[in-house]
Order: structure tokens, then sequence, then C-alpha cells
């Protein structure tokens, strides 16, 4: 394989497109379902920009981590490392610089407010890839919030306020929270011997159990206030039978003991997600 192939597939991997598709279509969604934008409106040139300038921040987000993490990710899952085997590490931090300061100038020329919130976000996840994520608990927020806030910035572009809106940004908030701090296990074999502070490593993995059933304990209550608040009868049907399997999925995390087990309940919630998106149709 060629020097220019090889890399240009390493940064398609490194920058994980299908979760950037996923981002991208989810604040499509938004807009369509949550605010009623027309389609005529969606398919401008400004809110695809919008949606491609998120992606570039997003990827710029993934490579930069993936640089910072090498070492860890060897120990953890060598046969997935990516920056460093496929991509090398210079052209990695190069993309990440270009895409970074792609995305803040789209954002800027798109609105200014846009362009103040992707310098906001691309500036988090660096310093979480350098920094924050070696503090317990904070590292994982920070992923989390800035989950959220892909949904949150797209009442940013329509100059919006929308209830809906914030309450799948707080659901994705928690379900985000959560898969990460179960990740947060997974991984902490490596993360412990290159000095990451995360929860089960710090509070070992009882304690992670704890705060993932709490995160999920709250997460339980905001559905609950959505459900009563949406006075549609498909949603609190579709959400009854989510609620159903949250319990499910608490009780299988109360009962993990391995690894296997923990990458299982991971799933779960990667499936949780994906029903929190195609509720969205429901609306």
């Amino acid at each position: 394989m060629s020097f220019i192939v090889k890399n240009t597939v390493g940064f398609l991997l490194a920058s994980r497109i299908p979760n950037l598709l996923v981002i991208g279509i989810t604040q499509f969604i938004t807009a369509y379902y949550l605010l009623d934008k027309s389609l005529e409106n969606l398919i401008q040139i400004e809110f695809l920009v919008f949606i491609f300038s998120t992606g570039m921040i997003g990827a710029a987000g993934y490579i930069i981590n993936d640089y910072f993490d090498q070492k860890i990710d060897m120990v953890n899952r060598p046969d997935k490392v990516i920056v460093g085997t496929t991509f090398r590490r210079r052209l990695a931090l190069f993309s990440h610089i270009v895409l970074t300061f792609s995305g803040i100038a789209l954002g800027f020329l798109i609105d200014p407010a846009v362009g103040v919130i992707h310098i906001f976000s691309s500036g988090a996840l660096w310093t979480y890839s350098v920094i924050i994520r070696r503090w317990v608990l904070l590292g994982t927020l920070t992923i989390a919030f800035l989950t959220c806030l892909t949904l949150l910035l797209v009442m940013v572009f329509f100059r919006e306020f929308n209830l809906l809106v914030i309450a799948y940004a707080l659901f994705g908030c928690v379900t985000i929270f959560i898969r990460e701090s179960l990740k947060d296990i997974i991984s902490a074999k490596g993360e412990g011997q290159f000095g990451i502070q995360s929860i089960p490593i710090v509070w070992g993995v009882r304690g992670a159990k704890l705060v993932i059933l709490l995160a999920g304990a709250a997460g339980v209550g905001l559905l609950s206030f959505y459900l009563l608040s949406i006075p549609n009868w498909n949603v609190r049907y579709f959400f009854f039978g989510v609620l159903i399997f949250v319990f499910w999925i608490a009780y299988r995390l109360v009962k993990a003991d391995k690894m296997s087990d923990f990458r299982s309940v991971k799933t779960y919630i990667d499936i949780l997600i994906l029903a929190g998106l195609v509720s969205m149709f429901l609306i």
C-alpha cells in the first residue's frame, strides 16, 4: 500500500466517519422533527455547511485524542491503533490543526455564535485529550456535555429555543456519560499505567457502577418528566418501553463482573441511544 493511500485510509479511520455521520444525521433530524423546519430550509447551503463544520470539529477531536492516547491504546486495543501505525503522527497533528481552523472558519462564516461555540468545543476537546481526561469524573462529564452541545448548537443556528431539544440533549448527555463510564471500566488496565484518574481507577469498579446507576436514575427522572410534558401517546408508549429496557440494563450492570459483561452493557447503551434517535420520528 502506497504512502498516500495508507495515510488517507488512516485519516478516514481516525476521523470516525460513521460517528460523524450519526452526528450530522442527528442534527438534521433535530431540525426537521423537533424544530419543525421544512426540508427546503434544511437543504440550503448554510445548514449543510453548518453540519459539515460541526463534523470537522468532531473529526479533529477524534484524531487528537488518538494522537495522545497511542500508548494507552497499544495496551487496551493494540489491533485497533491507527495514529502511529496506519496514520503518521505528524500528519495526524497537522490534520487536527487544519480541521480545527477550517471548522471554526466555516462556523464564523455561517454565524459568529456558531464560530464561538466551535472555538469552545475544539479547545475543550484538546484540553480533554491533554489534561482533563486525567481527572476523575471531569473527563467523562466533558465528553457528555460536548455531545449534548451538538444538539443545542442546532437551536443556536436557528436562533430558536425549544424544550424538546433541551430534553433530548439532556437524555443524550446522561446516556453518553454512562457509555463513557463503561468505556473507562473496560479501558482501566491501560489507563492506569499512564496516570489516567478515571472513575474505576480512583473509586474501583463498584464505585463506577454506583456512579453509573446514579446517572441512570437521573436519566429516568428526566425521561419521566419528558413523558409527562409531551401530549403524544405514541411517544409515551415508546419511552415506556425504553424505561423497561433501562431497568433491564441496570440489572445487567449490577450483575456484571467480567469485561465481556461490561462490553455487553455498553452495547445495550448504544441501542438505547439509537432508540432515542428513532423516537424523534414519532414527534
